[in-house]
């Protein structure tokens, strides 16, 4: 990993009081982080069902029996190759342990434990089937830790959820809880479709290193994976295929009152909508599913989204947005939905009609804006409405989103209407920063509905709105492209093939990152690059088209690992309380990221922080006394420090 040192002393003046530069006292608040994790490493057992055609503990007709006699710690055998027709309901178990469902397999004879399965392993694998309309597992109230490992799950006709986990619980205790499904190839019916592979409606609910394929309707929204009456996710390293939403949050009323989908990871999976979808594309397989979008929050709070490519999307059923957050409270039935405390970082998103569509609330029924949301470090290419459909809009915001932060992303969109839209006049946009971008302008640039181009539109809908240190292509006078409509401090070059990048390709697969000689070359406003550190783009999302995700040590971890916990210690800042400087001891060969915060949560993001050999160094000279926060972010974790500074 690179060294992070952040400065602006050579960028424009400031005055320090307390640390904090002039130009920043309305400083960034970023997003709460998720405040419970899931470890999904394979857990150990100490006992063994088989089941299989003769000579095991029960037959393969037998397995809803075996199910009921498994005992926490028990690891359930199912033959190669055999299909098991369900439903099959998990009921709630007494005791501690986990019940493991797998393939009879050795463990070379499944992808490792670390890498994503393909459809290729169908052959070897055991199979839990659905019948028409009907779902292959499904759960019971309070049922938990549950592990599904190596196994094909999947529809034989149409089938609404393949997977239900869930069955409105009014109460959070009663939610099934604690279920995994890793490397898992989960589908529905290659010609009928299906609606959902996973109706995720539990607590500590976990997908990872699986396939999730062929979710797919006519008419319809369909979903790889969906969750609106639950709290805490993990979906990591997957393939994901869904007509209408890949993912998606919310969308359907909560049972449980006052309950936010909250707690939630996706990370590092490879969302995807086939072409043979596209209706008028050569592959095009003769059915016309409804298509909407790639990833959707409705109802979501403390969501991380890290490290994923988003990949196809076009104007079908709705208009052409790859990303949505948009409350929904079912039409004023719960009131308390919102989306917020979103950070959306280190991702690809390419081959789409639209980029963002973020609405601060769901019409008039809203009670609480969308808040808090954070897009940093971002790569859009291909952009492109006349291509994918739509207006080529690479960020609409709309009634009243609150506390949103842009900064250092890239977005490829030379064609594009507008690089920023905004409607929505009776609620504006409050505490809205975008800085550090590089973006094509677009036809209409940064457009407000009723109130044109530049600064009147950003005037109106982003009172008070930092918007400085971007750099804004293939702007014309014809379309209000040119400094004199835009606040100062912000760049107008040109054509976006000539700013510096190390190759453009006609903005399609090119080398985004910036030549030392480009003038945007450290000119942010934090001393950086300005547009995303594509190194660390290429990095998160490095072995997201090959599957593999460097998480676990071996194929089996014992039951209850607590990932970080068991050396906290060794992590804590020292010295603390501290003066001029602070150590954050971890290897400089681990992954990981340092932020400072203040007690109101703003980020002091003038500080010099630096990664070392014995960890990183954080320079506090410049800081007050008083208590921070010190946010440690790794692979698998975000711990959170307080530090003392003294005088």
């Amino acid at each position: 990993m690179k060294t992070s040192v952040i400065s602006r002393l050579r960028l424009f003046p400031f005055f320090i009081s307390c640390g904090i530069p002039l130009g920043f006292l309305q400083s960034q608040v970023l997003p709460e982080m998720p405040r419970e994790w899931i470890e999904t490493c394979v857990p150990e057992t100490d006992k063994t069902i088989t089941v299989c055609s003769a000579g095991c503990t029960f037959l393969n007709s037998q397995l809803q029996q075996a199910i009921q006699s498994a005992t926490p710690g028990t690891t359930i055998l199912l033959e190669q190759g055999v299909s098991y027709t369900g439903p099959y309901d998990l009921p709630e178990k007494t005791g501690e342990g986990w019940i493991v469902f797998r393939t009879a397999v050795d463990d070379d004879g499944l992808p490792s434990t670390n890498e994503r399965i393909t459809p290729e392993y169908a052959p070897v694998l055991a199979k839990i089937l659905a019948k028409p309309g009907l779902s292959a597992i499904k759960t019971k109230p309070g049922a938990h830790h549950y592990y599904f490992l190596g196994i094909e799950i999947a529809a034989t006709d149409f089938s609404w959820n393949v997977v239900e986990i869930g069955s409105g619980e009014k109460n959070i205790d009663d939610l099934p809880h604690d279920i995994t499904f890793d490397r898992v190839y989960l589908h529905g019916h290659k010609t009928l479709g299906s609606r959902r592979g996973i109706a995720m409606n539990g607590r500590r609910i976990a997908v990872v290193n699986s396939w999730l394929s062929d979710f797919k309707e006519v008419g319809f929204d369909s979903q790889a994976i969906c969750a609106w009456n639950g709290q805490t996710f993990k979906v990591v390293n997957n393939y994901l295929e869904g007509a209408g939403e890949n993912v998606m949050f919310g969308g359907a009323k909560t049972a449980i009152t006052d309950l936010l989908c909250s707690d939630i990871e996706v990370r590092q999976n490879h969302f995807f909508k086939p072409l043979s979808w596209r209706v008028g594309d050569p592959s095009y397989e003769g059915t016309h599913w409804s298509v909407k979008n790639l990833f959707e929050l409705k109802n979501a709070d403390r969501v991380w989204i890290q490290g994923n490519i988003f990949e196809n999307n076009w104007s079908d059923a709705q208009n052409g947005f790859a990303v949505l957050f948009t409350p929904r409270t079912e039409a004023g039935s719960c009131p308390w939905i919102t989306v917020q405390n979103v950070t959306f970082e280190e991702n690809i998103i390419r081959h789409t009609g639209s980029g963002f569509n973020i609405s601060g609330r769901d019409n008039n029924y809203s009670i609480i804006h969308t808040n808090h949301i954070l897009v940093r470090n971002n790569l859009i290419e291909d952009l492109n409405g006349n291509n994918w459909g739509g207006d080529g809009r690479s960020l609409q915001v709309l009634n009243g989103v609150h506390h949103m932060t842009v900064e250092h992303n890239t977005f490829i969109n030379p064609l594009g209407g507008t690089f920023v839209n905004a409607d929505g006049p009776n609620f504006p946009n409050e505490n809205f920063i975008y800085r550090n971008n590089i973006t094509s302008n677009g036809v209409y640039g940064l457009h407000g509905s009723g109130k044109g181009i530049g600064n009147p539109a950003l005037n109106f809908y982003f009172p008070g709105a930092q918007f400085h240190h971007n750099v804004l292509t293939d702007g014309k006078a014809s379309n209000g492209g040119t400094a004199s409509n835009y606040p100062a401090e912000n760049y107008f070059p040109g054509p976006m093939a000539d700013i510096g990048f190390q190759a453009f390709n006609l903005g399609i697969g090119g080398d985004y990152r910036l030549l030392v000689g480009s003038t945007f070359s450290g000119a942010g406003s934090d001393g950086l690059d300005i547009g995303a550190d594509m190194e660390a783009v290429e990095e998160a999302t490095e072995g997201v088209l090959s599957g593999v995700n460097e998480v676990c040590e071996t194929q089996t971890t014992q039951t209850g690992y607590d990932l970080g916990q068991p050396n906290i210690s060794d992590r804590l800042p020292r010295p603390n309380p501290g003066s001029n400087s602070v150590l954050i001891p971890i290897s400089h060969k681990q992954k990981s990221s340092v932020v400072m915060i203040n007690v109101e949560g703003n980020v002091m993001d003038f500080v010099k922080i630096s990664q070392q050999t014995e960890g990183w160094v954080i320079d506090t000279s410049t800081l007050c006394k008083g208590m921070y926060i010190i946010q440690l972010q790794t692979e698998g974790m975000v711990y959170r420090f307080k530090w003392v500074k003294m005088e």
